[in-house]
């Protein structure tokens, strides 16, 4: 008898821990361990207003950010060379020769920016009465002469990612889909071509050099803060190597390296052990960042005195570049930075809901494929519902 009530009493229990409420796995969760992304690597910083971690997975590991990797030297750049500065395009006259001194525009001769090119330089000669030249000079000097960033890949040079970074650039520095392979001979030659189509004759050669003689018109460049837009909404390379080049005193990596690192470490406040940086734009592999280091730059952009002018540069869903066909629901909420290359996808941005923000970087890494942009919205999503 006192058998029988042990079993019985055993299967109630048993019965009895069936019903109890498993808890519900967490949607983030979830999605990061759907195949094909459940054999990647994985770097997730979700933080409030106030700091607290909502959700974190190797919030410190370093990973590789692709173009992520812009949100940092965008924020070296204005904070070097301030929102509403210009950058002039110089021309001066010296003899009979020509002389255009770069100071490092990349949008010089783009159509992105609406830049009239040589246009207003062939009619400051023409005013002048000007109807030949004999040498056109191009002064690159503001930049030092390391031109390809030597972590690039090979395979990548040939492609209107990897331009040369020079002080002058004209049309981006690419013919068609291809890049130019000396970007200096390559403006000179489009102003050649624009001094020929007014009728004023070039006799000489054409060269790079130092410029001398006087100064007689001058093109400015957008203000750096339309020109970072380019950078953080259409992911724009050229224009993230040539404004962080151009953040140095001297137009070198080295020197903006330096900069960039005492920025982010004693302003953004960011551990030093959560960066390296081979670029300025994120093409190269070498490129590593933690999800929270990318937390903390967004935490600097967003801060108040700072809020409104990053909220017009950085991308917004349904809006122009990258995130023109993602998250299209919540534009008036996201602001955001992609980040692609094979194998790779981030994204890292702020959200903001009645008055209060959440910061959010999504690092994947070492993917082999599949829908990845679809997973990591979905986890937006669910970041956006905490």
């Amino acid at each position: 008898m006192e058998l029988r009530v042990k079993y019985a009493l055993a299967l109630l229990l048993l019965a009895a821990c069936a019903t109890v409420p498993q808890p519900k796995p967490n949607r983030i969760d979830q999605l990061i361990n759907t195949p094909p992304f459940d054999r990647a690597v994985w770097g997730i910083d979700v933080e409030d207003d106030d700091g607290h971690v909502i959700y974190s997975l190797n919030a410190h590991r370093l990973e590789m950010p692709a173009s992520n990797r812009k949100l940092f030297s965008a924020a070296t750049a204005a904070n070097c060379l301030g929102f509403t500065t210009r950058l002039p395009t110089e021309l001066w006259i010296d003899g009979d020769d020509v002389i255009v001194k770069a100071d490092g525009d990349p949008s010089f001769g783009s159509q992105r920016h609406e830049s009239p090119g040589f246009a207003p330089f062939v009619e400051a000669l023409r005013t002048r009465g000007v109807t030949r030249v004999n040498d056109i000079v191009i002064d690159n000097s503001r930049f030092d002469r390391v031109t390809i960033v030597p972590s690039w890949e090979v395979g990548d040079l040939p492609s209107s990612d990897a331009v040369p970074v020079d002080a002058i650039a004209y049309n981006e520095n690419v013919i068609g889909d291809v890049a130019v392979v000396d970007d200096a001979i390559f403006a000179a030659m489009k102003f050649k071509e624009a001094l020929n189509a007014a009728g004023i004759r070039v006799d000489g050669a054409i060269h790079t050099g130092i410029g001398r003689g006087k100064k007689i018109s001058t093109i400015e460049s957008p203000m750096v803060a339309q020109l970072l837009m380019s950078v953080l909404k259409n992911s724009q390379n050229t224009y993230a190597e040539i404004l962080y080049k151009r953040s140095s005193a001297n137009g070198s990596y080295e020197e903006a390296a330096a900069l960039e690192r005492a920025f982010l470490v004693y302003e953004a406040h960011i551990d030093p052990n959560e960066f390296f940086f081979s670029d300025g734009s994120g093409l190269t592999r070498r490129d590593l960042v933690t999800p929270n280091a990318s937390v903390k730059i967004l935490r600097w952009m967003n801060a108040p005195e700072r809020r409104a002018i990053w909220w017009l540069i950085l991308g917004a869903p349904g809006g122009e570049g990258t995130l023109r066909r993602r998250l299209v629901s919540y534009a008036s909420r996201i602001r955001a930075k992609t980040g692609t290359l094979t194998g790779v996808h981030c994204l890292s941005g702020i959200i903001e809901s009645n008055g209060r923000y959440r910061y959010f970087s999504i690092m994947l890494n070492h993917h082999l494929g599949g829908e990845a942009t679809k997973v990591i919205d979905q986890i937006v999503e669910e970041i956006a519902k905490f």
